[in-house]
């Protein structure tokens, strides 16, 4: 037999068969192209947002890498340069710190120096801007911003001098410094970094396990946990050294699967939308399939026929979707942005070229999936059948009317007729909405005001800096019984929580403080307690510590925390304690029961004995100087009991609501009016939102972007859907009107149909879409924020949801319903 090669003929009836159908053409068309713009706004805007996300990351950490090891030594420098899956190495050695100078009695600023692998590569990307260059001679710094404001010295320039009086591990010294450069970035920036002549001679050394910082970046994105305990083995690190990979690192698998995931559903809402208009194109269209067949044409040339319609409206709905969706994500999402006003950085939206493809590929897999059973539909009815066919909206069965509203059980029983159609519509509009709700969960999860946090989430603390001094004459109560008065009575404030303080020593006995020296010295000394056991002894003040008092309100706190709370009554009588572990590797068991002496500051007669209730590694109560004896926390009753001179070492104030700006600045002004306001230091909850914010850059904007782009595209997809799902019954419909059902009867009818929708998609998000969306948070969720969704957006896309539930049905109804007779629709074949 001579092959017939009909495939132009084909070809051309497929783009007759498009142009004569226009309007079903046009929802298929919309309907690829809504998919496309789906998925490339999806890869485009969210690629835009990780990297973001990665540059947020890279702000709050100081700098680019995944690990840092605490002290190095140098076999330890020659396994990491060996290793070949690491990418970049870098050190920073702490060789000082800023004990005052000309303008500020108690500044902040450590001194430190960092070797060019650091500072030129690990640091960089941390980096806002650089003037001058990095200094070579002893004398000179590279000096931040923030330092040389902590400093006293704001106003100062490259090139200027000033007098700084510094320590090191050699001793305390007074010498000028010229500025050689400056910066401005992120990380730690109230240091001084020094030339390596000067670290040379401060004392310190590169091989120095209490004062080196040694960053890693490896080659891998990912390593999971086994890859890592290998490369800790590796490292044979001694006591005093610890290895930490950054959590975003240790979790990245994770965080991947859970894009994986918001991907899969993106692609499943895209399926779920190209199936639906499809099967109802096809099944509205059987008549016409069957008439082919009459006049000749086999099931291999109807489905050939399907596939060139399809190539024709993937094409121009490809083309459609990609390009809105290049003008929505590059144009716009930063104009929305802007008008939402957010204008801390350029909208910049990345782009890759796979992203084309990989859209492409996507949709032509998606449009491929959905076509399938459509097409299998159109071929598998028979001439005969196709001939009498008339769309079913779902099975006939016999039973009583039953009771209660009509119009309400008849909308009901649309739903339940063609439970196909239904579960695709539903599944539609949930699918969506999940993808929304996981998004917005996830975007809330990382504002500014969700990641900061400190202890008791306070929203100020303020600490007295002259503590810090290591001559005890210049310490001087700045935070006094008055100016608590005045913090308490600031409009806005809740709480105020002081932490006070005494200078202590500890007489030498074998039980308890000798096993603790001697644990103390091999974590943190560079000898043994051996060397300084008969100091200790004979002289024990010059052994000094700190008592801690804190209120009930810190203690309940504190012992929620506590792996074994304690007795509160026990504590806040004063008959036990809590010890800052400090690290040190003592179980709870090894002290707990014990009795524990202490002295007043070079008063040995003065004695006070407690009981060691527990131990604790929180650091918030700590001492303003850290030695090797242990520090106690002990209720504010027994400080005031026991000592006769206590500071207030810092106070932590909460407020009435949180972020209030008028309350922080009128706390600043107290502080500002007191002539000690240059010995106060602050760590706020609103300036470190601020710097995340900084960190973040425009992500939250694009986020925002992210977020509204799937709003719009899960409207667009129920109307597309409901807009061929009306069509399909226009007959139907036609019908009810003709056996007397009214028009208000009928919108009302299609109201309630929507009401329906709008229902059973929120309540199965509320659930189903609830429990997806905190899988996918958790799996993403290496910063250990709460789980937690936000009300407001939620609440108003449902209010959204249900409105447009109900409104879609009835406008597609009018317009296309209401343009021809009850006769000629219920005539009509399509």
């Amino acid at each position: 037999m001579i092959k017939n090669n009909n495939q132009k003929v084909i070809s051309r009836m497929a783009g007759r068969s498009l142009n004569n159908n226009r309007r079903r053409s046009l929802i298929m068309i919309m309907a690829v192209a809504l998919a496309t713009f789906m998925l490339f706004s999806v890869f485009t805007v969210g690629i835009t947002y990780f990297k973001m996300q990665k540059t947020q990351n890279i702000r709050l950490n100081g700098g680019e890498y995944d690990a840092i090891l605490y002290g190095l030594t140098k076999e330890q420098e020659a396994v990491c340069e060996k290793n070949p899956d690491i990418k970049e190495t870098g050190a920073v050695v702490v060789c000082g710190y800023v004990e005052e100078t000309e303008k500020d009695k108690t500044p902040n600023v450590g001194l430190i120096w960092a070797d060019d692998s650091y500072w030129n590569q690990i640091k960089r990307p941390a980096v806002k801007w650089v003037k001058g260059k990095y200094p070579t001679k002893e004398n000179e710094v590279m000096a931040s911003v923030d330092a040389l404001k902590e400093c006293g010295l704001e106003n100062f320039e490259i090139g200027d001098s000033f007098q700084m009086k510094y320590a090191d591990k050699n001793g305390s010294y007074t010498k000028e410094f010229r500025i050689s450069g400056m910066w401005e970035g992120y990380g730690d920036t109230d240091t001084f970094y020094m030339s390596k002549a000067y670290f040379e001679q401060s004392g310190y050394e590169l091989y120095d396990v209490r004062s080196t910082r040694y960053y890693l970046d490896f080659e891998k994105k990912y390593m999971p946990k086994k890859e890592q305990d290998v490369f800790l083995a590796s490292m044979e690190l001694e006591k005093q050294q610890n290895l930490f990979f950054l959590s975003d690192y240790s979790n990245a698998l994770e965080i991947l699967m859970g894009m994986i995931g918001l991907v899969l559903l993106t692609c499943f809402s895209a399926y779920l939308l190209i199936y639906n208009i499809l099967y109802l194109s096809v099944s509205g269209n059987v008549r016409y399939y069957g008439l082919l067949q009459t006049v000749g044409m086999t099931g291999r040339q109807i489905y050939r026929f399907m596939h060139r319609q399809m190539i024709f409206i993937a094409s121009i709905g490809m083309t459609v979707g990609l390009a809105v969706g290049s003008l929505v994500a590059f144009f716009l999402i930063p104009e929305v942005v802007k008008a939402l006003g957010i204008r801390e950085a350029v909208i910049e939206v990345r782009f890759h070229p796979l992203v084309f493809l990989l859209t492409i590929l996507l949709t032509g897999v998606t449009i491929y999936m959905g076509s399938r059973k459509p097409a299998k539909l159109a071929v598998s009815i028979s001439p005969v059948e196709a001939l009498g066919y008339r769309v079913q909206t779902g099975k006939k069965s016999m039973r009583k009317t039953g009771n209660g509203n009509l119009i309400l059980r008849m909308a009901k029983e649309q739903l339940a007729k063609d439970k196909k159609k239904t579960v695709v519509v539903v599944l539609s509009l949930t699918v969506s909405l999940c993808v929304f709700l996981c998004l917005v969960t996830l975007l809330k999860s990382e504002g500014p005001r969700t990641i900061v946090g400190n202890y008791m989430n306070l929203d100020l603390v303020v600490e007295n800096d002259t503590l810090k001094e290591e001559n005890h004459n210049d310490w001087t109560q700045i935070i006094d019984e008055t100016m608590l008065e005045q913090m308490k009575k600031t409009e806005g404030v809740k709480d105020v929580h002081p932490i006070k303080s005494a200078e202590i020593m500890f007489p030498w006995e074998s039980e308890v403080i000798d096993k603790w020296m001697e644990e103390s010295y091999d974590m943190w000394m560079y000898y043994p307690y051996e060397e300084d056991r008969k100091e200790h002894q004979e002289h024990p003040e010059n052994f000094g510590s700190f008592m801690i008092g804190i209120d009930e309100t810190d203690f309940d706190y504190l012992n929620q925390l506590l792996q074994h709370p304690i007795d509160k009554d026990s504590f806040l009588s004063g008959e036990t304690c809590l010890i800052y572990q400090n690290s040190l590797e003592f179980k709870n068991s090894d002290l707990t029961g014990k009795k524990i002496t202490c002295a007043e500051y070079g008063n040995g007669e003065h004695t006070r004995t407690f009981k060691i209730a527990g131990l604790t590694d929180e650091n918030y109560y700590t001492g303003a100087l850290l030695g090797m004896p242990p520090t106690m926390i002990v209720s504010d009753r027994a400080i005031e009991e026991f000592a006769d001179n206590t500071y207030v070492s810092k106070v932590g104030i909460k407020y009435e609501e949180e972020y209030q700006k008028e309350t922080e600045n009128a706390l600043m002004q107290l502080m500002n009016d007191s002539s000690h306001y240059k010995d106060f230091s602050f760590d706020s909850k609103i300036e470190e939102a601020e710097d995340v914010e900084k960190a973040q850059g425009n992500m939250m904007g694009v986020g925002i972007g992210v977020v509204l782009i799937l709003a719009l595209i899960g409207i667009l997809n129920y109307v597309n859907t409901m807009t061929g799902n009306i069509q399909s019954r226009q007959t139907e419909l036609a019908i009810l009107e003709s056996v007397g059902m009214t028009e208000k009867q009928m919108r009302r009818m299609l109201m309630i149909e929507g009401l329906l929708f709008a229902g059973i998609s929120l309540f199965l998000t509320a659930t189903l879409g609830t429990a997806v969306t905190y899988y996918l948070y958790q799996s993403m969720n290496y910063r250990g924020v709460p789980f937690m969704i936000p009300v407001f957006p939620v609440f108003i896309m449902a209010v959204i949801v249900v409105v447009v539930c109900v409104a879609v049905p009835l406008i597609v109804e009018r317009l296309i319903g209401r343009k021809k007779s009850v006769v000629e629709r219920i005539r009509t074949v399509e």
